[in-house]
């Protein structure tokens, strides 16, 4: 069995038949009603522990009716930042008996509802938990200081910086030249665009003469040193570097003068040491898992969870770093710590004001990747505790953001976590950096991969279910298979807040989804619904991919980029993933049968480019692998970087690197020729669309209930390559099933091209109907058997609704602005629209309103010309929430990119009534009331014109264009023959086929029905499957029809042609008895 998310996923394989279970964790439910393991989550954030508990727990409660499988529980606390003036957090803070009632509730409400929660491990975004402030696992940083010493003086005195830490090392050095270096403005498309660069210092310093002169300081700090003339320097420096404490808070105090760690609010910990991560399962242990709170964390807890590394520093540091590096590396890293200054701490934030390069070689770059190698260890070995007492503690899995923002190879890190998790945000929303993230993830066997979505800046109250389905898309399409959405806000009364209710990150962030959204009935439910559905098909199997690029960062960018700018291998179709190097020592990075990881993507090529980084480790096993046959394609020629200070191995693993060059597999192209060389290369296969695939490996059968599962029935086959052909609109999805099963409606013949009016089909008891709209021409059908079926009837041309009845339910903010019980002040207005083109509520004079709209027309069905059997609703696209009810039957949900549906059993003889009902933000609703909003006494970080220059103006809200119903005739293929049946007017029934002539059964006499059964036994069609032309059933059997004079079979006996005789007489006589009772 496949599947294909058409743009974005395949699936390969035979799915496992879904059991009942007790177990949240195992409740993987079927395609329809997909599980709670397999629903998307809320990250919900908790403001602090003065909540209400009972309204905390009806906020999941919501959450959950609206497809929600639970929550990712944050711990915000202001997110480091200070309490509201009217909550005292030496009672309601993190860690105190209320926050461990708050935490009770909401696992309660988890279990009573059958629910998943992800539990962060501390305040704010879970890097740290309160401490004492000596304790040797909390984050460390290196600092450093300098003074200047003139040109052959000797300099007695300080050691600069002494008493700032630890001291780690001094050195002297000769500066050569030091110049600035301006930033570039981040681009348009940073997550953070407000962010403004500073420039830095950078200074040139001669490795020849730098000398350590640490073991000359005294205990007090003193020194004694003198520096030689240098040719060509500029000045010289005795460099001084400590490692202290960074006393980075995840959570202020409580109080000035704290009692107790909880009173002193949370440190970040040492995130390069099992010390540090001692430091928050000790007091996990201590302070949170009590009263039941473990218990209730093992039946319905999902995972331990922790955010993105976000601690303030420079550099970072952990104290067995020295020795740990020497160990790794062969030679001491003290003398050279000046070419960490400045860029290896926080990857998001500013860089420090001076760095410095050697004038090696490598202008030092060698070392610094010795650093950033060492540290990835380090934090693998943090990740990999964590990993095991969350297993071993609570049953519960491990997740974290892993490695970007950090100096630390991401991609080499992401497998050391049980759910590795990427952001929209960091990551710019782009596929490619999201295709970076899931290769390694892939590789090591990771069945999920998580994804914090929508956390787009600027856009509270802003962001619409059409931005947050393209952003799930994206992540889909590179591999990500959960969603966690950036979030849902506790939505009752909080201090000092206005409506509509708590806000994080002072109003700034995408988005707050709660019971004020307008959307929460109109909209939240079906998007969650599609979101599940994805997730349950991306999560089963094995990802595979076509191609996999080497990818050695040796500190992952805070905004990973695109790493491969052209579009050849994703127009051409082509899959494709990133690896590290690092990666190959995974188990299943093996080549077999010229196949990289055989059991996991199955990469038919790797691809190493001119500037990528190399690694000696890496290029030995790529040695090994090209030797086992893997094509390799080298595009734009042979790397020179090196991500190693080993000089002596760079040499040899250059050397092996060029002995594979004349392999017969090892291609060499320029970097535009990629797609060429895998065009024309015997590895190239793989589907023409883009896609992600996924394989089952295990044998088992799955009866999957599929929401609405219809049968392929155009396609081509041509050199054993199947191609099957869509018209989708922009970010539209189609999920396609592959079955190796021949039990189909459609196995002996299928249609291989249609007109444009051939809307789609549908399977009515095995027969398989076209549905061919009105057009100024012919509509056709061509059959793979060659025969081109052509319904020459055209039928009601296609018009647009008018006379709209139009009622906006306003959601304004109420009375009291503080009053965030009421979920909004509604106001109806009802407006009328004449003309067919309808516009949007700012254009019908109401610009500052937000809510639910609902739009009322009506048409006739059918026009006794017109021959239609059904109708098509064709809808603009909607940005937000859409219901549709023709005649007040509600209408499955639809795909708001492309919201045309199928109304053809909803009709009714003479008129039909549609009511669209559609939702909105409350963006345009607050820009009154913008100044006046709060968050525990907190204003909106912008204010609306800053928001304005950013390009978020009011938003147009409502049905945007013409709703047409598009009338359309059925053309039915007959399973038997190959042929279609076309129901025409007056319930006359045409069958048309190579086989066939037409026959209408009403005209038939007795002599002609004898000749046809002398010859040939009829096909019946019968009531249960016949529909007359107002889609109403027909009693008896109603038609039959014969071959065509040239291709019948031999005479049957007088004995079978009694029998068929006596068959067709009996449908005969029933279809009469029928008709004369009408």
């Amino acid at each position: 069995m496949q599947f294909i998310i058409l743009g974005l996923c395949i699936l390969l394989g035979t799915l496992a038949e879904a059991l009942p279970r007790t177990d949240p964790r195992e409740d993987i439910g079927t395609f329809t009603n997909p599980g709670v393991a397999r629903r998307p989550r809320y990250r919900y954030w908790l403001p602090d522990a003065s909540v209400d508990p009972e309204l905390l727990a009806d906020d999941i409660v919501q959450l959950a009716a609206r497809g929600a499988g639970g929550t990712e529980f944050l711990n915000y606390f202001n997110y480091g930042g200070s309490a509201p003036e009217g909550v005292d957090w030496n009672i309601y803070g993190y860690g105190t008996p209320a926050y461990r009632k708050v935490l009770k509730a909401a696992l309660q409400a988890h279990k009573d509802h059958g629910l998943l929660m992800d539990f962060s491990m501390g305040p704010q975004s879970g890097q740290g938990v309160p401490a004492e402030p000596n304790n040797p696992g909390l984050a460390w940083e290196l600092v450093s200081f300098n003074l200047t010493i003139a040109e052959n003086e000797t300099y007695s005195g300080q050691v600069p910086g002494w008493g700032e830490g630890d001291l780690v090392s001094a050195v002297t050095f000769a500066v050569l030249n030091t110049t600035t270096v301006t930033q570039p403005p981040p681009q348009p498309q940073t997550p953070l665009p407000f962010l403004s660069p500073n420039d830095i210092s950078e200074s040139l310093f001669s490795l020849e003469s730098l000398t350590e002169v640490t073991d000359s300081i005294s205990p007090d700090g003193k020194i004694t040193v003198n520096v030689s003339s240098v040719k060509g320097a500029t000045s010289y420096m005795l460099y001084a570097s400590y490692a202290r404490r960074s006393y980075a808070r995840a959570c202020t105090a409580s109080s000035e003068n704290p009692q107790n760690i909880l009173q002193n609010g949370s440190f970040a910990v040492d995130h390069f040491s099992v010390m540090g991560a001692k430091v928050t399962t000790s007091f996990l242990e201590e302070y949170i898992l009590l009263d039941g709170i473990k218990e209730l964390m093992e039946e319905t807890g999902h995972y331990v969870w922790e955010d993105s590394v976000e601690i303030p520093s420079y550099t970072y540091w952990t104290p067995s770093l020295p020795e740990i590096f020497k160990e790794q590396h062969g030679y001491a890293m003290t003398p050279y710590l000046m070419l960490l200054s400045g860029n290896e701490g926080y990857q998001a934030g500013n860089q420090g004001p001076i760095h410095f390069i050697s004038d090696g070689d490598d202008q030092g770059s060698g070392f610094v990747a010795d650093y950033r190698s060492t540290m990835t260890g380090l934090l693998m070995q943090y990740l990999e505790y964590l990993n095991k007492w969350t297993h071993e503690t609570l049953g519960l899995k491990f997740s974290q953001q892993v490695g970007y923002n950090l100096p630390v190879d991401m991609l080499e890190a992401i497998p050391s976590v049980d759910i590795p998790e990427t952001e929209t945000l960091s990551f710019s929303n782009l596929i490619d950096g999201f295709r970076q993230f899931s290769g390694p993830a892939n590789l090591a066997g990771k069945n999920v991969i998580s994804i914090e979505l929508g956390a787009d800046f600027g856009q509270a109250y802003y962001q619409t279910w059409t931005e947050l389905l393209q952003e799930a898309k994206h992540a889909f399409v590179a591999g990500v298979n959960q969603l966690v959405i950036h979030g849902a806000t506790y939505s009752h009364t909080y201090d000092n807040t206005t409506w509509p209710g708590f806000t994080s990150f002072y109003y700034t962030f995408a988005s707050q989804h709660s019971r004020h959204q307008p959307a929460w009935d109109v909209g939240y439910k079906q998007a969650m619904e599609y979101l599940a559905r994805c997730q349950f098909i991306l999560q089963e199997g094995v990802a595979k991919a076509d191609l996999v690029f080497w990818d050695k960062q040796t500190a992952q960018d805070a905004y990973p980029g695109i790493l491969y700018e052209p579009r050849d291998l994703q127009d051409a179709g082509y899959t494709y993933e990133y690896l590290s190097p690092e990666n190959f020592d995974l188990p299943m990075a093996y080549v077999k049968n010229a196949v990289l990881a055989p059991q996991q993507q199955a990469f038919k090529a790797m691809i190493l480019r001119g500037n990528d980084t190399l690694t000696v480790a890496g290029v030995k096993a790529l040695v090994k692998y090209a030797k086992s046959g893997l094509p390799i394609i080298l595009s734009g020629g042979l790397s020179s970087t090196w991500a190693s200070n080993d000089e002596q191995a760079i040499l040899q693993s250059d050397k092996a690197l060029k002995s594979i060059l004349n392999l017969d597999n090892v291609h060499q192209v320029p970097y535009g020729g990629l797609v060429d060389i895998i065009k024309k290369s015997a590895f190239s296969q793989g589907p023409q669309l883009i896609a992600m695939e996924r394989g089952i490996l295990d044998g088992k059968r799955q009866q999957m209930a599929m929401c609405e599962e219809t049968p392929i029935t155009e396609y081509s086959v041509s050199q054993g390559r199947t191609t099957i052909s869509f018209s989708l609109q922009s970010t539209e999805t189609r999920i396609v099933k592959f079955s190796a099963s021949r039990k189909s409606a459609n196995n002996e013949s299928h249609v291989i091209w249609s007109s444009n009016s051939v809307l789609g089909y549908y399977v009515d008891s095995g027969k398989v109907w076209a549905k061919a709209a009105a057009s100024d021409s012919a509509t056709s059908v061509k059959l793979s058997s060659g025969k081109t079926v052509t319904l020459d009837q055209q039928g009601q041309s296609q018009f647009s609704l008018g006379n709209w009845s139009v009622v906006i339910e306003q959601r304004l903010p109420p009375d009291n602005l503080y009053d965030v019980e009421t979920v909004a002040n509604k106001k109806n207005v009802s407006l009328y629209v004449s003309g067919s083109n309808l516009t949007s509520w700012k254009d019908l004079g109401y610009q500052n309103a937000s809510g639910v709209a609902y739009y009322t027309s009506s048409f006739s069905w059918p026009k006794k010309e017109t021959g239609a059997t059904g109708a098509y609703l064709v809808i603009p696209p909607v940005s937000h929430g859409i219901r549709i009810s023709m005649n007040g039957n509600e209408i499955p949900a639809v795909d708001i990119t492309n919201p045309t549906t199928d109304v053809s059993t909803y009709l009714v003889q003479g008129d039909n009534t549609v009511v669209i009902t559609v939702s909105s933000t409350l963006c345009n609703c607050l820009i009154p009331i913008w100044d006046q909003l709060l968050t525990g006494g907190a204003a909106p970080m912008l204010n609306y014109s800053a928001l304005e220059e950013m390009g978020f103006h009011p938003q147009a809200y409502g049905i945007l264009g013409e709703i047409l119903p598009d009338f359309v005739k059925d053309m039915k293929r007959d399973p038997s023959g190959g042929g279609f049946v076309h129901l025409g007017k007056d319930g006359v029934i045409r069958t048309i086929s190579r086989s066939y002539e037409v026959v209408d059964a009403r005209r038939l006499t007795s002599e002609q029905i004898k000749d046809i059964l002398d010859v040939m036994p009829p096909t019946v069609v019968r009531k249960e499957d016949f529909h007359g032309v107002d889609g109403t059933k027909v009693a008896g059997h109603d038609a039959l029809f014969h071959p065509a004079p040239g291709v019948l079979p031999e005479r049957p006996t007088e004995e079978e042609a009694t029998e068929r005789r006596k068959l067709v007489q009996q449908a005969r006589a029933e279809y009469l008895q029928a008709k004369g009772a009408e």
